[in-house]
């Protein structure tokens, strides 16, 4: 795969909850350098902050939605089904029941207008998610209906169904993902471990230890990048997350990279 042109990278410090600071003698122009990154690092995870809780809004709107669904179409069931039974109330009965399905159907047009928005931006989306996120969420990618089947989908479930993607967008955006699989870089087909830091950046090595690299969005997918250099840092890096090694400060390359 092609390196990016124009990149900025620098040894930015990964200090997670399990890594404590260590103590560097720098230079001057590497204070400054260091500073300037850090203050671009912070404005990404500010952007990122505010999308995750533009989410949960959104989440809770999805979730409200589905209880207030159900119970209307619970109570408008049960009136048709007593206005049924009761044919004497007559057609003013009837045509109060009318009038309150006139304006459930209403609703109901525009939450599935609503959804339909959803779902387009997940799928949208998704283009540009890592394997290893994807993984977790295809199945309920697979259940989101094609625009002219929509209409036919029970609109609770598609309700549902977003709401999955986006609790489990959140999970791996808030963690520290180590997954194990097989990674195309420079032509060549490994078996690597990778660690992602949410949906930012991500850095790998292979089960001989000499083969690593970091891996960094795209907005159509990821970068891979293989730089042998990394080796005995992301080794660490993997170890320190697999507690098998005391925590520790480890510098490696990083590329801020805009939303």
């Amino acid at each position: 795969m092609k390196s990016p042109s124009g990149k900025q990278h620098l040894k930015a410090a990964l200090f997670a909850a399990i890594f404590p600071a260590a103590v560097y003698s720098l230079s001057a122009d590497t204070v400054k350098q260091t500073q300037n990154a850090l203050s671009e690092w912070i404005s990404v995870e500010k952007q990122i902050s505010e999308d995750k809780s533009e989410w949960i809004a959104q989440k809770e709107v999805l979730q409200n939605s589905i209880e207030f669904m159900k119970g209307e179409i619970g109570r408008l069931e049960e009136a048709i089904a007593s206005a049924k039974e009761n044919a004497s109330a007559g057609e003013k009965k009837r045509a109060e029941l009318d009038e309150k399905k006139e304006v459930l159907d209403a609703v109901t047009a525009e939450m599935k207008a609503a959804v339909l928005e959803y779902e387009t931006r997940v799928k949208k989306m998704a283009e540009g998610w890592p394997v290893a996120f994807l993984d977790t969420v295809d199945t309920f990618l697979d259940r989101i209906p094609e625009e002219e089947k929509a209409e036919d989908a029970p609109l609770t479930i598609r309700l549902q169904n977003v709401v999955a993607i986006l609790s489990q967008f959140d999970k791996f955006q808030s963690a520290i993902t180590k997954d194990t699989a097989v990674q195309d870089v420079d032509g060549e087909s490994r078996e690597v471990t990778t660690l992602y830091y949410g949906f930012s950046y991500a850095y790998f090595i292979d089960g001989t230890g000499e083969y690593a690299g970091y891996g960094y969005p795209t907005g159509s997918g990821w970068d891979w990048v293989s730089d042998p250099s990394l080796s005995e840092d992301v080794a660490q890096l993997v170890a320190v997350y697999d507690r098998s090694t005391d925590a520790s400060f480890v510098g490696l390359p990083t590329k801020i990279v805009t939303p």
